[in-house]
């Protein structure tokens, strides 16, 4: 059964999927209270009833995100004991992620890019704590590919670069996926599972002097 929702929940959420538009299309200095709660169709007193600030917003938006996002990852690699299929899943499930709110036309917490620029508006402490979501993904693949690599099952000569690389195809899939495209999110998904897999699977080609 769906948890119950209440009108402030619902309010709340249209809130922030407005914000969300307009932090990231006009950045967070230039968004006005007004233009959320015009976006919204409601007034700026009663959106100062859901939220006391607009850095409040940003905050809610931005932890919100990331603690679905996250949670929607490690789900798909908890009890995974073989390094190789919990990186292939968590690629998957990282794309997928990203895609299939892309796909709905929605906004969606990339994890590299705008909301990362977003939350350097926030103070040190809200900052600090939106970095260490951020840092929780990094780190849960870097371990991945650690054991993978005690176990002889992957050749990573930089457990850093390889994350990073691994992270990246995952992310930026958001800038050329096109909804209706040649590619549905699955396959696309499916994909870059197998890419992960490779990358951490096969050394670099020596450099030819």
């Amino acid at each position: 059964m769906a948890p119950e929702t209440t009108p402030e929940v619902d309010m709340k959420a249209e809130i922030l999927a407005a914000a969300s538009e307009l932090f990231q299309r006009d950045g967070y200095s230039k968004t006005k209270v007004a233009a959320i709660a015009r976006a919204v169709g409601i007034t700026p007193p009663t959106l100062y009833w859901h939220f006391e600030s607009k850095e409040d917003i940003l905050f809610e938006f931005l932890r919100t995100g990331l603690e679905a996002f996250l949670e929607r990852i490690e789900a798909a690699t908890a009890g995974l004991t073989d390094p190789a299929e919990a990186l292939r899943a968590l690629a998957v499930a990282h794309t997928r992620a990203q895609l299939s709110q892309r796909e709905r036309a929605q906004t969606f917490l990339s994890m590299t890019y705008s909301p990362t620029q977003l939350a350097s508006s926030l103070p040190k402490d809200r900052y600090e704590l939106i970095r260490e979501l951020h840092r929780r993904h990094y780190e849960n693949t870097r371990a991945i590919l650690r054991a993978g690599a005690e176990q002889g099952v992957f050749d990573v000569p930089d457990l850093s670069a390889t994350t990073f690389a691994i992270l990246n195809i995952c992310e930026y899939s958001a800038l050329w996926f096109q909804p209706g495209g040649p590619l549905t999110v699955d396959q696309v998904a499916e994909m870059h599972g197998e890419f992960a897999l490779r990358i951490a699977t096969s050394p670099p080609e020596p450099r030819k002097e």
